[in-house]
């Protein structure tokens, strides 16, 4: 029986997902707004996931998407309501606004 335990207990610790296996790591493309001090530009493309220090920051990491989602989220950033227009408003608000 301490075998099957075992077995039970290494089953159930695979399974659980940990913050590291949720982080996307392929291609994705910044959606948010361009300014001139930022090395962030619209549309502007990193290859390996969400970068750093934009990865720990609660607007940002909100304005990357994966390219097989870019046309919504374009689409979406322009509605009112959604919640990529929300996060790009409060990133233009957050650098002073338009």
């Amino acid at each position: 029986m301490e075998d099957k335990e075992k077995t039970a207990a290494v089953d159930t610790e695979e399974r659980v997902p940990t913050k590291k296996a949720a982080v996307y790591t392929g291609p994705v493309i910044y959606v948010g707004p361009g300014f001139r001090d930022s090395r962030l530009n619209h549309c502007m493309i990193f290859a390996g996931g969400i970068p750093s220090p934009e990865a720990d920051d609660e607007i940002l990491k909100h304005l990357f998407v994966p390219p097989s989602e870019l046309n919504q989220a374009l689409a979406d950033i322009r509605t009112k309501g959604t919640a990529l227009n929300t996060f790009y408003q409060a990133a233009v608000d957050r650098r002073g606004g338009k």
